[in-house]
């Protein structure tokens, strides 16, 4: 598709991705019969998830008497919670 300023209903279910990406760079008009039904803009993209470091929280929390044996024991006792 080359002019993403304008695009049509069928357009946008047909390749929502290109559509996407030029929503990034500027909001795009959606048509329907020749008439503007809507305006797609994309929001601006987040921060990235990353997992939390457990390692260090445990060490924050139990210090250096935590071990990985000294953990499965205490899961064992608390029933697997």
């Amino acid at each position: 598709m080359y002019n993403m300023n304008t695009v049509t209903l069928r357009q946008l279910r047909h390749d929502f991705a290109a559509v996407e990406d030029a929503a990034q760079k500027a909001p795009v008009k959606i048509t329907r019969r020749g008439r503007v039904i809507g305006t797609f803009t994309a929001a601006k993209r987040g921060k990235r998830w990353s997992a939390p470091d457990l390692t260090t929280r445990a060490k924050a929390q139990f210090g250096e008497r935590l071990t990985a044996l000294s953990l499965i024991d205490e899961l064992e006792r608390e029933g697997g919670r």
